[in-house]
């Protein structure tokens, strides 16, 4: 697929007339990632912005005791860590590839001077950047507050709602992160994960066939998240 095809699929540039494309396709290159590779290194100097064209990138601080916590997964037209883009600055995160993953690499001088120029990308940029804002809020919230439980149910819940499909008996969708990433991204122990799964299914709060998962009573599950905290 040529450059301008798959810029134009991306959200932040899909509003760029067709000579904007093509200008920006000039100056973006293709970088290709081997499934585990990192892509960068919190604390690293950020020079370029970088679009996932293909597979996903793993986001992830990692605590001096070595305990990794998962900030997100990007997938096929999410950037990666925008913020020191903007800021001139460095990495707060490292970035994994999780598969093999193609990323769009584009200059960040040139990328600013494109949000400068089009009010409709930085704006974008805005929504995007308010996105993670609550998004890192949120998980503040749950890491001080909630029991490992409470922030299991509440991630459930938040997959279910947002995709999620009706089915004759519930709501049903595909797990995609398996428990090590899950207990990565709560803030908790692979085991205690596991267990906390195994209890859900128990209680009838969640069927689970391999990663798919059903939800057959949502307003349910959501009053158990609630008193979990």
């Amino acid at each position: 697929m040529d450059l301008v095809t798959t810029l134009r699929r991306v959200p932040l540039f899909n509003e760029l007339t067709e000579s904007e494309l093509r200008m920006l396709a000039e100056r973006t290159g293709r970088k290709r990632y081997a499934a585990g590779a990192i892509i960068f290194s919190e604390g690293e100097s950020c020079r370029e912005l970088l679009v996932v064209e293909e597979g996903s990138a793993k986001l992830f601080k990692t605590a001096p005791s070595g305990r990794e916590q998962l900030m997100g997964i990007e997938r096929t037209g999410s950037a990666l860590a925008e913020t020191a883009v903007f800021d001139e600055g460095s990495y707060s995160v490292t970035a994994c590839a999780e598969e093999q993953t193609v990323l769009l690499s584009l200059d960040a001088g040139r990328f600013r001077a494109i949000c400068s120029q089009n009010p409709q990308v930085a704006a974008k940029v805005i929504k995007v950047l308010a996105y993670r804002l609550r998004h890192l809020d949120a998980l503040v919230e749950e890491l001080s507050f909630s029991t490992v439980r409470g922030r299991l149910i509440g991630h459930l819940a938040r997959q279910a709602r947002e995709k999620g499909k009706l089915i004759g008996t519930g709501v049903q969708f595909e797990l995609r992160e398996n428990n090590e990433e899950l207990a990565a991204r709560l803030g908790t122990v692979r085991e205690l994960i596991s267990r906390n799964l195994g209890r859900l299914h128990g209680e009838g709060l969640i069927r689970m066939k391999r990663r798919m998962v059903t939800v057959p009573n949502m307003k349910r599950l959501e009053s158990e998240g609630d008193g979990g905290r």
